[in-house]
């Protein structure tokens, strides 16, 4: 008998632990609208307090911007000499 585990199947343990190798952005790309526990998961420990969009493409800023839980955010880095358009993107 063969068990096969899945990504779901994942304790929140095991699923923060992978989260700290990764950046905000990593984690926000990746995984934050895989399911609503994981989202969840990614609010209430914080991941999103301080994003560093610094490096992002405009293309990927724009779509970015759509995903952010923007009451949540503490802390937003943004770079104006490598990409001017991120400031009059911005919402707020």
């Amino acid at each position: 008998m063969t068990l096969i585990t899945l990504f779901n199947d994942l304790p929140d343990l095991a699923l923060i632990e992978i989260f700290s190798y990764l950046s905000s952005l990593d984690i926000l790309w990746a995984f934050s609208s895989l399911n609503q526990r994981i989202s969840l998961l990614l609010v209430e420990r914080g991941y999103f307090r301080c994003i560093n969009l610094s490096s992002t493409r405009h293309r990927q800023f724009h779509i970015l911007l759509g995903m952010l839980p923007l009451n949540d955010i503490k802390t937003l880095i943004i770079d104006m000499d490598s990409s001017p358009l991120q400031l009059s993107q911005w919402p707020y």
